[in-house]
């Protein structure tokens, strides 16, 4: 039973913090004052104190008395990628990962930290999704934290505690989530209640009106579930939107009315925050990351205390421990043999038996090292492909007017894109981009046609060839 007790949330962007207090009565969540308060720069090493004590002062003046602050950040922020887990106990799920997590990035292993969103299942095979966030981040989001007067619990991600709020009582089929905000959404898709992928897309275009709005998230929205949804999944496709700009301009309603039967989309934040006022949707991803706190559930993402990497250095010196005692029982046992041959044989029996119950453990022992050692080798390669995959994404624009649908390169580094567009204009900026990059050579255009006849993209594709970056 939790009793009485009160949590802030914030949940920090590029653009500032929403924060939200919510209090826990007998279970029962309770929004009791929300905020925005917005960044005067942008965040960095050299202003990190500043902008913390400007926190903390607009926090007490607008009345926001909690100090156990939990923190969520943006998807911009981190990076994620979905794991299939073979049969494993929770211990073991971790040393996994961390070997993984080594493999899945491609910045040094060093620079990140780790958590992951799941759980083990020593049963079958279980999906849980890796996420990692660069570790100077996470260490200025504690020290903006603590120059604001607060106590930093955990520093997760909104969208995840938004999708964990909706995943209670999730069935089998696959749903998705959709967090608003002037400038940028982000989408997530989950499962039986297990989230599996998290994405953030710019929506930089200026819009007008509310018609407009909901006609530049109706086609995001078309988009990024054709990417996401599973071949066998059919419509209608299930939507949680959570519209941080507000309610007034009923953009759930004129959602549903422009995407039709196929996608149905439903107000988060009415069940998130039963009673609550129009305004505090505008901070309910804080009151998500808040309610986090909350629950007897530790299997969420916390970038302060990730359960991937905690023990590695333990976990080796387990290794090194099991090794020397083989080693050390072999000696002795083989000692004991020489030296009293005939009369101990009930020892040398005993040292049998003792030697094949540790036998799994040494095999464990040596299977660890072995892992160990492949994941180093990872680390000091760079393969050209990802270089040319840095290249190609330099080419497009942070908007969502244009996008690649599928990328081949040969090993002779020759290579073809093929994507759509929202007009020709998008194509021909990219390709202007990719022509002036001299990382590529011989960029030709194949064909730039119409996607389809009630469709009004453009569907081209492009040939080059990568030369590589001196």
């Amino acid at each position: 039973m939790l009793g009485n007790r009160t949590l802030l949330g914030l949940a920090i962007d590029d653009f500032g913090v929403a924060a939200a207090e919510v209090s826990f009565r007998s279970g029962r969540a309770e929004i009791r004052r929300t905020g925005l308060f917005g960044f005067d720069a942008k965040l960095s090493a050299e202003n990190v104190r500043d902008l913390g004590r400007t926190l903390g002062r607009s926090l007490r003046e607008n009345h926001f008395s909690c100090r156990q602050a939990f923190v969520g950040l943006p998807a911009k922020w981190i990076v994620s990628k979905e794991i299939v887990a073979p049969p494993a106990t929770a211990d073991a799920l971790v040393g996994m990962l961390g070997i993984q997590a080594e493999r899945a990035f491609s910045l040094n292993a060093g620079e990140l930290v780790f958590d992951y969103c799941g759980r083990a299942d020593s049963s079958g095979k279980s999906n849980v999704l890796l996420i990692a966030a660069r570790r100077q981040l996470v260490d200025q989001i504690k020290e903006l934290v603590e120059a604001a007067g607060l106590r930093a619990r955990c520093v997760g991600v909104s969208a995840l505690a938004l999708g964990k709020a909706d995943g209670a009582g999730a069935g089998p089929q696959r749903r998705y989530g959709l967090y608003a905000q002037g400038r940028y959404c982000e989408f997530w898709s989950q499962s039986n209640g297990r989230l599996r992928s998290v994405k953030h897309i710019p929506t930089s275009e200026k819009v007008e009106t509310a018609a407009e709005r909901a006609e530049l998230m109706a086609s995001t929205l078309q988009r990024l579930l054709l990417v996401s949804s599973e071949q066998d999944q059919l419509p209608p496709y299930q939507v949680t939107m959570y519209d941080g700009c507000g309610p007034a301009d009923g953009i759930i309603e004129r959602l549903n009315a422009e995407l039709g039967p196929q996608i149905t989309v439903s107000d988060g934040a009415a069940g998130l925050l039963p009673g609550g006022r129009s305004e505090d949707a505008r901070s309910v991803a804080a009151a998500a990351v808040a309610m986090t706190g909350a629950g007897a559930d530790k299997s969420g993402v916390d970038f302060l205390n990730p359960r991937i990497g905690r023990k590695r250095a333990s976990g080796r010196a387990r290794v090194i421990k099991w090794a020397a005692v083989a080693g050390l029982v072999f000696i002795v046992g083989v000692g004991a043999v020489i030296a009293d041959w005939h009369g101990k044989s009930s020892d040398v029996a005993a040292f049998k038996a003792h030697w094949e119950q540790i036998a799994d453990d040494a095999a464990a022992a040596r299977d660890m090292v072995d892992r160990i050692s492949y994941a180093g080798s990872w680390t000091s390669q760079r393969p050209e492909f990802l270089e040319c995959l840095r290249e190609l994404t330099l080419a497009f624009p942070e908007s969502s007017r244009i996008w690649a649908t599928n990328l081949g390169l040969s090993e002779n580094a020759e290579g073809s894109l093929v994507g759509r567009a929202v007009d020709e204009q998008s194509f021909y900026e990219v390709l202007d981009k990719m022509k002036q990059n001299k990382a590529f050579s011989g960029v030709m255009m194949m064909h730039l046609r119409n996607a389809g006849s009630d469709s009004r993209e453009k569907e081209f594709a492009v040939t080059f060839k990568f030369k590589g970056v001196k």
